[in-house]
């Protein structure tokens, strides 16, 4: 049985404080944290579907309100929260789907300036059902936003395999290997590029599938993300040794990650399941680093005393809540 009263230790630097995975409301451990204390935020919140999921066990959570005003209005105060505790160089990433999108990007570009923008970009996927009456819905947006000019972006830590079926032709390299090559017609200019080196991807992903029910990674929570897209997303903006964070942590997968890709992180989740979830990953997660002779650093496991109260105050409103009550 896995003890969330004490840190989860791996053997590592025993002087390196612990990475964090906090049950709380995450306004309120953001209230605590200096400016400029993160590189690199990622946020996975409720889509505002209207829907009321069902984790592990029965519990409900999270995605409860269909009115995208009081959506927006809700997740502003988290939007303007990362922004101030952003490094200069940092970046946020805020994955969302096609029912919010343009309204929490209209919020975004009123908070960081248009000119902020790097990408909109769109993880197209093929699991799950089909529509009788439209085309498949699947794809999300993931709308990334830098702090200031300067990000942070290591676009050689992401480079994907060069499709063969490329209208390029492949010949041999001065060096022997095979390159893709094409002439501009205009210039007469001749682009070679290398086969084995491959290409940084565009801002539309479709090489990363959702988790499909026999996945071995799923863990049954039913939002939660595959690891090769928090792998994408963290190594492209961010080095070892950045500080992470992610305000609805879910199964853990961005803790998870940062922990793999050696990078700080702060998770938080307002569901006790999904810590208490995450946690168990990140101790055998942990565990495997340790036995690779890599261990990484402890984590502090930080569960909010549970009362009828604090449940109350910690779950996303109602929308007949919302009427009567300040967000």
């Amino acid at each position: 049985m896995l003890n969330l009263a004490t840190p989860l230790r791996f053997g590592g630097d025993e002087a390196a404080s612990p990475d964090r995975l906090v049950h709380a409301d995450n306004l309120a451990v953001m209230a605590e944290l200096p400016d400029r204390s993160l590189d690199i935020i990622y946020m996975d919140p409720p889509f505002a579907t209207g829907t009321v999921r069902r984790g592990r066990g029965g519990s409900e959570f999270g995605d409860r309100t269909d009115d995208p005003d009081a959506f927006v209005a809700w997740l502003a105060p988290r939007l303007a929260e990362s922004r101030r505790l952003l490094d200069e160089t940092g970046s946020l990433f805020v994955h969302l789907d096609y029912r919010a999108t343009h309204y929490v990007k209209v919020a975004l570009d009123r908070l960081f300036g248009r000119a902020r923008l790097v990408n909109e970009i769109i993880w197209c996927y093929s699991v799950g059902g089909k529509s009788r009456r439209s085309f498949g819905r699947k794809h999300d947006s993931i709308l990334w936003y830098a702090r200031g000019a300067d990000h942070a972006f290591y676009p050689d830590a992401v480079r994907v395999a060069r499709k063969p079926s490329s209208h390029m032709r492949v010949v041999r390299g001065p060096d022997g290997e095979p390159v893709q090559e094409k002439t501009d017609r205009r210039t007469g200019r001749v682009y070679r590029y290398p086969v084995a080196a491959g290409k940084v991807p565009e801002d539309w992903w479709v090489d990363i599938e959702t988790l499909n029910r026999a996945d071995a990674e799923r863990t049954g929570w039913p939002t939660q993300k595959p690891e090769r897209l928090l792998e994408r997303i963290l190594a492209a903006a961010s080095a070892p040794g950045a500080r992470v964070a992610d305000w609805f942590s879910g199964a853990g997968t961005t803790a998870v990650v940062a922990q793999r890709l050696g990078r700080r992180f702060l998770t938080v989740d307002v569901e006790r399941e999904a810590v208490v979830l995450a946690a168990h990953r990140l101790a055998r997660a942990g565990a495997r680093l340790a036995a690779e002779g890599r261990p990484p650093p402890d984590v502090a496991v930080e569960m909010a005393i549970q009362t009828e109260e604090s449940d109350r105050r910690m779950r996303p409103l109602s929308r007949a809540q919302r009427t009567n009550e300040p967000l």
